[in-house]
Parts: C-alpha cells; sequence; structure tokens
C-alpha cells in the first residue's frame, strides 16, 4: 500500500534520529560493558526465540506486569507445547520498567543489546518514553498490550504495534460517558465538570483528548488543573477544583494519589460525581482508598466485543484452569498481543525462512490485518493450522479486530464501570465507531 507523504517524512525522520542517537548508544554500551553483545540484528536461527517482557514487575505498578506474564507464559505454553515454531520454543526475559523512565531505558537496552530479544511485549505508558529510543534505533518489534499513551499514536511505523486503544479514544470515552446519560446511571449528564490530572507521562497523555472531547460535546471544562505526583496532601489542587463548584470532576492520577485527592475532596465538602480511568478502575483501587470513600464514582476499562463474548469467556476458564486466579485487567490485550507475535513468528519461518527481529515486524500486521483469501483465526494452534496449510490468517482478538493501522494502533470499544456495593461494575458499554 503507498505510504502517504507524512508517513513517508516520518521514517525519513526515524532513521536520521537513529543515526543521530548511535553515537549515544554506543558510548553508553561501553561504559556499561556490554559493547561484545551489541549485534546489528537479532537473527541467529538456533536456540530459544527470546521475547523480553518489558513492563513494571517492582514498584506501584507491578501489578502490570504481574497480570501480564501468566497470560503471555500461558500462550507460549501453548505453542512449546505443540512442538515449537521450528522446533524452537518461547522464552521470556523480563526487563523491570519499575513503572518509571529512566528504569524503562535502562532495562530496554539491556533486553535489546544484551539479551537480544526478537520482539519486546510492552512497554508500558509509564515508560515509554524511556524505552522508545533503544526500541526504534534498534528496530525491535513491539506489541504493548497496557500502552495507551498517545505518544504511540504516530510514535514510528513498521515496528510499533498495540493492542490496547489509545488514549486518544480513552479521553473521548470519558467525555462521552460524562454528558451523556444513556451511559450513566440515575445520573444527569455533567455540566461543570473539572479535570485534574497528574503530571506524569502516563497521566498528562489523557489531558488533551479529554479537554477536546468535552468540547467537542458542547460542555467545556471549567477548569483543568496539573498537579504534581507523590505529594502528601493535595488540599490546595482541591480547594481549587471545588472553587468552580463542579457537578463532576474527572480524576487521572495514580491510585495512591487519587485516593489521597478524594479524601481531601470528602473532607472538603465535595458530594459530585468522579470519573476515572484505567489505573483507578480495579479491585486494589477500592482497598486502597477505601470502599465508603469510592462508592457510585464511575471508570473506564476496555472491553470485549460483542462478537467475542464467548471467546472471552472461554479464555477466562481456560486461565483459571492454568493458573487458579480470575484474568485481571490487561489479560486480554496480552493474549491478543502473544498471539499476534507467535503468529508473525511462525509466518517468517515458514515464507521468509529466519525468524529475525526484521521478519517478525513484517508479518505482525499479515496475520493481524484482513485481506482478501484470509481465513480469520482467534488463537494460535488454530492459525498455525491454516499457516501450515499454505493459507493466510487474520487474528480475530479478545478484544474485538485486531487491525492496526498504518502506525500500529487499533480500535476498541470501552466499558463504563461504577463502584456499586464495594466493587465494580459495568453499567454501560460505547461502541468503537461512537468515539469517532
Amino acid at each position: 500500500m503507498m505510504r502517504s507523504s507524512t508517513q513517508g517524512r516520518a521514517r525519513a525522520f526515524g532513521r536520521a534520529w537513529k543515526r543521530a542517537g548511535a553515537f549515544a548508544g554506543l558510548a553508553s554500551l561501553v561504559a556499561a560493558g556490554t559493547l561484545g553483545a551489541l549485534t546489528p540484528q537479532a537473527h541467529a536461527q538456533d536456540g530459544d526465540l527470546n521475547v523480553g517482557l518489558l513492563l513494571p514487575f517492582t514498584g506501584q505498578y507491578a501489578w502490570v506486569g504481574s497480570n501480564v506474564q501468566p497470560v503471555a507464559q500461558m500462550i507460549a505454553d501453548e505453542v512449546n507445547q505443540s512442538g515449537g515454531i521450528g522446533g524452537r520454543k518461547i522464552v521470556f526475559t523480563q526487563g523491570d520498567t519499575e513503572g518509571v523512565v529512566d528504569a524503562g531505558t535502562t532495562a530496554a537496552q539491556k533486553l535489546v543489546n544484551v539479551d537480544n530479544v526478537l520482539a519486546i511485549v510492552g512497554p508500558t505508558s509509564l515508560s515509554f518514553a524511556g524505552a522508545r529510543q533503544p526500541i526504534l534505533q534498534n528496530d525491535v518489534p513491539m506489541v504493548s498490550p497496557t500502552a495507551g499513551t498517545t505518544a504511540l499514536d504516530r510514535a514510528c511505523e513498521d515496528v510499533c504495534f498495540r493492542t490496547v486503544p489509545s488514549d486518544s479514544l480513552g479521553g473521548r470515552a470519558i467525555a462521552r460517558a460524562a454528558t451523556d446519560a444513556q451511559y450513566l446511571v440515575d445520573d444527569a449528564p455533567a455540566h461543570k465538570p473539572v479535570l485534574l490530572v497528574g503530571n506524569a507521562p502516563a497521566m498528562i497523555s489523557f489531558k488533551e483528548p479529554i479537554v477536546r472531547a468535552f468540547e467537542g460535546h458542547g460542555t467545556p471544562l471549567a477548569e483543568t488543573i496539573t498537579y504534581t505526583p507523590g505529594k502528601p496532601s493535595y488540599r490546595s489542587e482541591v480547594r481549587s477544583a471545588l472553587a468552580n463548584e463542579p457537578d463532576a470532576i474527572v480524576l487521572v492520577g495514580t491510585p495512591e494519589d487519587s485516593a489521597r485527592i478524594m479524601s481531601n475532596a470528602f473532607q472538603a465538602g465535595y458530594q459530585g460525581r468522579w470519573f476515572v480511568t484505567q489505573d483507578q478502575t480495579n479491585a486494589d483501587f477500592i482497598e486502597l482508598a477505601g470502599a465508603q470513600l469510592v462508592e457510585g464514582i464511575y471508570g473506564l476499562e476496555e472491553v470485549a466485543s460483542e462478537e467475542s463474548a464467548e471467546r472471552n469467556r472461554a479464555f477466562e476458564q481456560r486461565f483459571q484452569e492454568a493458573t487458579g486466579k480470575d484474568p485481571q485487567i490487561f489479560a486480554t490485550n496480552t493474549f491478543d498481543a502473544m498471539n499476534v507475535v507467535a503468529l508473525a513468528m511462525l509466518r517468517a519461518h515458514l515464507k521468509d525462512g529466519e525468524i529475525s527481529r526484521t521478519t517478525i515486524a513484517a508479518n505482525i500486521d499479515k496475520v493481524a490485518n484482513p485481506g482478501d483469501g484470509k481465513t480469520v483465526v482467534h488463537g494460535y494452534t488454530e492459525g498455525a493450522q491454516v499457516l501450515r496449510d499454505g493459507g493466510e490468517v487474520n487474528y480475530d482478538g479478545l478484544v474485538g479486530p485486531i487491525d492496526f493501522d498504518a502506525w500500529g494502533n487499533i480500535t476498541a470499544p470501552f466499558g463504563i464501570r461504577q463502584v456499586q456495593n464495594g466493587s465494580w461494575t459495568t453499567v454501560s458499554t460505547i461502541a468503537a465507531d461512537a468515539l469517532d
């Protein structure tokens, strides 16, 4: 397909940026004593197929790594138990980003230049700014099941993919729900909302989409307040917000900061509605903040399409049997990300004769996107049979069609959830086409 002039300029800029950054990357490797591990391309055709898990495994976002890893392992086990890909097994190497930019840089550099991973599952929005350079400079295909950051919207072509929708869509979903009674439970639409957003990459990504979306729905925000994460108290920011006499507050922040802000607002007498993002829409946040404090708040979560509901139930049962636990947030996104990576590896082996970073990246959209004569498949084993029989596949995931655009983005529906009687309950769903 012919690329647009905008896409061509982006690709040219990326090549120039890689050349400009090569000397800095070389210097850091020399300083780290790892120059000997630097290779022009990870493409050895024997041994295990090493995939990096570039995620937080420690720190306040360690739950992300804990949610993602067992699902990725479940798919790897499926591949390996069927004989692997060309007789080679998928293995994982962890890169702990700790949920921060600097650690993300270090972890990405090690995965790329020392561990020589063929592909990366991750990173999160929290560490993409730090992981971006080593990934792009070395053309490592990445499929993130967690990064909604708008910094990824047009970050690169060819190697950047994600199975989670952009925060651009998440921001629109929040504004649509807050201003449309059909998505709420016995609540009137917001008429005077305020936005409180933490000044950190994973949070500030929501700011402009939320601001623009509320304006687009004819309900401009009364005020947008950007706060510093990690403060012991947010009384000053809460006073500024409540001075607008809002009937709804949209809160984008870490679970810890969000609990402090909501507590400060409650103490100041605020009784209006709250809308929070995916980071707070989980049981851990209810436990952290206290069920009484968060009762009735609205949250946001990517949900499965109606067409994939039955397959999602089967996935939940399969995961429970494999781990003894219920799947958590990002589980379905990870299922799709890992299936796409595995099918791309298999197609590279069958069609290109080698499994390398380059061939994996080139095959990701070939196994995920629709096309004439392709067979729709929903998992690795099914897709592998089609590919081995000489056919082509269109992977249709648990979150819906995994149809990557030129920049590796997908669309998906969102669920609007509410805390009712101390637990999250899905109260409505916003279809992907309602967010155009």
